[in-house]
């Protein structure tokens, strides 16, 4: 959704577990109580939204690590010389392993997938629309059209680059569908907590029986009974003022249960004809996609990265997942399998070119897990190039926001550790396996969540925060602040192995309490590259 209104909807789930927006997380449901238990110990900890994590401490330990040796080839560590490190050739987990724990299933990030495009029209859209036929090619250029045909990217072009091609996003823009009431007739419907725990479900519901089985099975191509991805475009004005939310922007998930004969819809999107004029500049004939790409983003599973209870500002706001400006972060990006890491092992000077074109990044930790879903340090090459061009060097950017205009190296804290969560929401486990091993009794989620209050561990751990370049002790880790380019480290900055506490903010180790164990400097940078000298300590 975009950043300037946050939709918070905890509901009742039935099938089989939790149905959410992508704005809430499970956490927002269980808070932060309940057991975190590590898997191979029976000491249990309980968890409390005031508890507070001294340094040193380690009172989130993982259970010990995968045997990922089908997936990671490390070097030997050489002493003398600087080429300890190795390039990770793959992950076991798809993108959406995680949400297919809960029953639900997040779009696939890579290969050929297609997406349905639904215009909804209400008995009071207006006429300013325009005829049917101009709402359909208005929508197939933010959607599917040429970069060339839109005011920047449409959604296909846009990930078509952001994957490095590895996903090539195909689709349609179905015929405007007349769902034969009005919007307030819509926002006077109730929710029942069962039937229909969202308003929208209504419109889903109505979509869905008018189609046929053949044109749904035509975007079920995993063939598990659910139509792959579905976009809601609601033909009315954006309203962010009521009470409802409805006609705003949003992820979420139909409470069906899948169907191979005639496929139901799970995962879809909802966002406004209007988005695509909502920023100055753009038009329906050259539109602004940029919410639209961002609930695609949710579509793939990627999470919002700013701060529900508007405190804190812990991605520094300037990622496609938190103002919907720019390029996906390399987090982002290696959880969808589209890029993969470089790792350390000892002395390492690492070539990094420019991550917006060759999607190169680094990964820091001795003890990291073999997947996107661990805590370590991320460094990428950030360049005002590519996708990252356009709403960094534009005079106002994407509605008074602008990305980064210098080049520099981002240094981001992941913590993207995983919890195995009991059914009854009792009972969590760390755990580095996505898979829950009895989805009747567990389910898997992200431990950590950028709005402390939804944190299913505990609320001061941060799943994605960039860090200061300037190391201050006041910046948008702890404000809600927007980052500028004094976050980005340039050419002679170092992190000491003993200076990381002034760059994490509330300790010097990672969250689990394990050293971090490497100081970073960074070295010669130009057009071409970075050189990143990593030292063991």
């Amino acid at each position: 959704m975009k950043k300037t209104k946050v939709i918070r909807r905890v509901l009742t789930i039935l099938i089989p577990i939790f149905v959410l927006t992508s704005c809430v997380t499970l956490g927002d449901i269980l808070g932060s109580g309940g057991l975190l238990i590590s898997e191979t110990s029976t000491t249990s900890v309980t968890s409390s939204s005031s508890e507070v994590v001294s340094p040193g401490e380690n009172p989130y330990p993982l259970n010990g690590n995968l045997n990922n040796n089908d997936y990671v080839h490390p070097k030997t560590n050489n002493p003398g010389t600087t080429d300890n490190y190795y390039l990770v050739e793959n992950t076991p987990y798809k993108n959406n392993a995680i949400s297919r724990t809960k029953g639900l299933a997040h779009f696939e990030s890579t290969g050929n997938q297609k997406m349905m495009v639904v215009p909804v029209k209400f008995t009071d859209t207006p006429l300013s629309y325009g005829s049917d036929d101009t709402i359909v090619a208005a929508l197939n250029r933010a959607f599917f059209g040429e970069s060339d045909e839109t005011g920047w990217e449409s959604v296909a072009s846009f990930y078509n680059k952001s994957s490095y091609n590895k996903l090539n996003l195909t689709g349609e823009v179905m015929p405007v569908f007349n769902y034969g009431y009005s919007t307030a007739q819509l926002l006077a419907k109730e929710v029942d907590g069962y039937q229909y725990w969202d308003k929208s479900h209504y419109v889903v519901e109505s979509v869905y029986n008018a189609y046929s089985a053949a044109t749904l099975k035509s975007y079920d191509q995993d063939v598990d009974g659910y139509v792959d991805a579905v976009f809601f475009v609601y033909l009315a004005p954006v309203d962010d003022e009521s009470e409802d939310i409805l006609f705003w922007a949003f992820q979420f998930f139909w409470n069906r249960y899948e169907n191979m004969e005639k496929p139901t819809f799970n995962v879809y999107a909802w966002a406004s004809y209007e988005f695509m004029v909502d920023a100055p500049g753009y038009s329906y004939s050259k539109p602004a996609a940029h919410t639209y790409i961002h609930e695609s983003g949710h579509l793939f599973g990627f999470d919002d990265y700013y701060d529900y209870d508007g405190t804190i500002s812990p991605a520094g706001g300037i990622d496609m997942m938190d103002h919907n400006i720019i390029d996906h972060n390399m987090f982002s990006k290696f959880t969808a399998n589209w890029k993969m890491p470089y790792v350390p092992v000892g002395d390492s000077d690492i070539l990094l070119r420019p991550a917006a074109t060759t999607g190169d990044f680094i990964i820091i930790n001795d003890n990291w897990n073999g997947t996107a879903y661990d805590e370590y340090i991320l460094i990428e090459y950030y360049t005002p190039t590519g996708l990252n061009e356009h709403d960094s060097t534009s005079p106002t950017g994407y509605n008074g926001v602008k990305g980064y205009n210098i080049s520099g190296v981002r240094i981001w804290h992941v913590d993207a550790r995983l919890l195995r969560i009991s059914n009854n929401q009792t009972t969590k486990y760390w755990s580095d396996k996505v898979l829950a091993p009895n989805l009747s009794a567990y389910y898997m989620d992200y431990a950590t969540s950028n709005t402390p209050s939804m944190n299913n561990a505990h609320s001061s751990l941060r799943r994605l925060q960039l860090l200061d370049g300037q190391g201050r002790s006041q910046n948008w880790a702890n404000n809600l602040w927007l980052a500028n380019n004094t976050a980005l480290f340039l050419q002679g900055a170092t992190i000491g192995s003993n200076d990381w506490g002034r760059y994490l903010m509330k300790r010097a180790t990672f969250n689990d309490g394990s050293v971090i164990g490497y100081s970073v400097e960074i070295g010669l940078m130009n057009a071409e590259g970075v050189t990143i000298k990593i030292r063991k300590a």
